[in-house]
């Protein structure tokens, strides 16, 4: 585990809508959707294997280009929920779509009704015990040094990794996971998909994140890779 203080806090999403995009996270997901004053959605404590993640759904400063570098695996447990759950997001406004994958792969690639690709895993040993969240999915050029800073900025240790893939897990045996997969494109463009990460000492924490590669940018930071973040103060529990 990393000795800093910095904890995963939220993945925000940019959306047209996002009272609706969180509509639609909130039949697959779970959890209490919110309002802000800002225009925003979150969904609160959606059933993910207990790792305390958000979902923050902001309005988007621009339509959406391209595939995200970051996006989500949905996992089941059974082919009777693999059909119910491929099933149901088509029914709620998802589409299914081909990105490349090819055929007979074990997952059906999706997208939201904002545009957001994501995927259903059918069932697998890897993703047994991860709540409907499989995994948080990272396109990286260099996936071992990418999963090396995450695993410092979350907490989150290092379970997995090698040329083409690594993995991080707040737990050895429950809960999703971070995956980085090798993905030769360079990132372009502000991403959709990003990570919040909280803090309790904010200026030194960031500090530590500058010394591991991190830099500052126009969304507060970004990583080794330009993904961009922000770090946040935690919130004081009384």
């Amino acid at each position: 585990m990393s000795d800093m203080s910095t904890r995963l806090a939220s993945l925000v999403i940019d959306a047209s809508d996002p009272a609706t995009a969180a509509q639609f996270w909130y039949i697959m997901l779970g959890g209490t959707a919110t309002p802000g004053r800002d225009g925003s959605h979150r969904l609160v404590a959606p059933d993910l294997g207990g790792c305390g993640l958000d979902l923050l759904f902001v309005p988007a400063p621009r339509a959406k280009t391209g595939k995200n570098r970051v996006h989500l695996d949905l996992a089941t447990e059974s082919p009777h929920e693999y059909q119910v759950l491929t099933s149901l997001a088509a029914d709620v406004g998802a589409r299914a779509v081909n990105v490349g994958q090819g055929p007979g792969v074990p997952w059906t690639v999706f997208r939201d009704p904002e545009g957001n690709e994501f995927c259903i895993l059918e069932p697998g040993d890897l993703y047994h015990h991860t709540g409907p969240l499989a995994a948080l999915v990272v396109d990286a050029v260099e996936p071992a040094a990418l999963a090396g800073f995450w695993s410092a900025a979350t907490g989150w240790p290092l379970l997995h990794a090698e040329m083409n893939s690594a993995a991080l897990r707040a737990g050895e045996d429950s809960g999703p996971w971070i995956e980085f997969l090798r993905v030769p494109e360079p990132k372009r463009g502000p991403n959709r998909v990003r990570f919040d990460v909280s803090a309790t000492e904010p200026d030194d924490d960031t500090a530590r994140l500058l010394d591991l590669g991190a830099r500052r940018c126009d969304r507060a930071l970004a990583d080794p890779e330009g993904n961009e973040f922000r770090v946040l103060p935690a919130p004081v529990h009384t």
